[in-house]
């Protein structure tokens, strides 16, 4: 195999594939990237078992056709300061030769015959199109209570992704809070499944779409064990995860008994203020929400103080007194891009639903935690509850 190959344009497409093969600092198969070079295109595979990517690369012009597998510890580094902005790889034998101008260096492949065979859509069945833009958002905003390890029962660490009649929903939760993130789609399948995707190969689809046009579209196909991310050039796979996700809709409020509407900005600043006061201690906010008279949010710390914070809104329905994880609140918050946020409660054993005040796009339910009495307990009431973690959602 020979090919030439223009720096610049051929190291944005070895990123795209080098981050989907195992540990580059290790050496072994899973720590390799495959090239196919064909007549006129070379294709690029990159695998880590659980993940993998299929990729056209760009900037190579191909002189004899063949195949490699190239180690990623020390090549990479080597494409990436070569000396002039072209230089030419030759492969024959297991040895490759790379020359850029006037410098030389010489590596081990690793044989063709060793490297996994890769999962391919080429049966796979359609789950749905869509911009690409707007799977970034969904699975950004419907990932958020999902754990980011690998926890048991599975679907903890995973994101449920499914079709109904509006479009896709991606769905995520920890037990104590539930995110539902939807979007529109180009087009469905014919009844597809639902999908359940771990977070640590969502979290590399992210960066990899992170690095593709955002207007283009894509499709989403799947079989019986992977899902696939199919773009111009580029095919993602993800191993689905062989567990079942809650019947969560059964736990989704249908009314509520107080609705609070307030600007985003300040209710973001006033939570991270009592976050100061409260995160080293119990991380529990307090909100006071009533119809007539000052609406407050406060929390307090032993060793520390007291933070009270007056927060401008609208109430309607009956006043609500309950507590919340400030880490819960702010996440559910912050990932709101609408001006205005809709918090609403069905009494002071409800769960909060958090979402904007104009749009279903996303909500969140995040339970409470214990405050006891009728009135803002003391530091001395909270510790005895010992409510750090919270209830459950589910």
């Amino acid at each position: 195999m020979k090919i030439i190959i223009d720096k610049a344009t051929f190291i944005k497409s070895w990123s795209l594939t080098e981050r989907s093969a195992g540990t580059s600092g290790s050496m072994n198969i899973f720590s390799t990237i495959r090239l196919k070079a064909f007549e006129g295109d070379v294709e690029m595979q990159a695998t880590d078992i659980k993940t993998s990517i299929v990729c056209q690369a760009k900037g190579v012009t191909v002189v004899e056709p063949g195949e490699a597998v190239i180690p990623l510890k020390g090549v990479t580094d080597l494409f990436k300061k070569a000396g002039s902005p072209e230089f030419t790889l030759v492969i024959e034998d297991g040895r490759a030769v790379m020359t850029a101008g006037k410098s030389r260096y010489r590596f081990t492949t690793y044989p063709v015959g060793d490297f996994p065979k890769l999962p391919s859509s080429a049966s796979a069945k359609l789950f749905c199109s869509l911009k690409i833009s707007d799977l970034i958002r969904t699975i950004d905003r419907g990932s958020l209570c999902a754990s980011s390890g690998d926890e048991y029962p599975q679907y903890l660490s995973s994101a449920l992704f499914e079709i109904d009649e509006a479009g896709m929903n991606v769905v995520s939760t920890d037990k104590r809070r539930l995110a539902i993130a939807k979007c529109e789609v180009e087009e469905r399948g014919e009844s597809p499944e639902n999908l359940l995707l771990p977070m640590k190969g969502l979290k590399e689809l992210l960066r990899i779409l992170g690095m593709l046009d955002a207007d283009m579209s894509l499709r989403m196909l799947y079989d019986d064990s992977q899902a696939y991310f199919v773009a111009e050039g580029m095919e993602f796979a993800i191993r689905r995860v062989e567990s079942k996700f809650p019947p969560y809709a059964k736990i989704l409020p249908t009314s509520h008994k107080t609705k609070v509407l307030v600007d985003r900005s300040d209710l973001i600043a006033s939570i991270e203020r009592v976050d100061v006061v409260v995160r080293d201690y119990n991380r529990i906010i307090i909100v006071n929400f009533r119809p007539e008279g000052e609406s407050t949010m406060s929390g307090r710390a032993p060793e520390f103080g007291e933070a009270v914070e007056n927060v401008p809104c609208e109430v309607e329905g009956e006043p609500i007194l309950i507590g919340f994880n400030t880490r819960f609140f702010h996440d559910a918050v912050k990932v709101l891009d609408e001006p205005i946020v809709g918090l609403f409660f069905n009494g002071q054993e409800g769960h909060m639903l958090v979402r904007a005040r104009d749009s279903d796009s996303f909500l969140c339910l995040i339970a409470p935690v214990e405050i006891g009495g009728e009135e803002a307990p003391s530091s001395e009431d909270i510790a005895e509850e010992s409510v750090e973690s919270g209830g459950d959602v589910l």
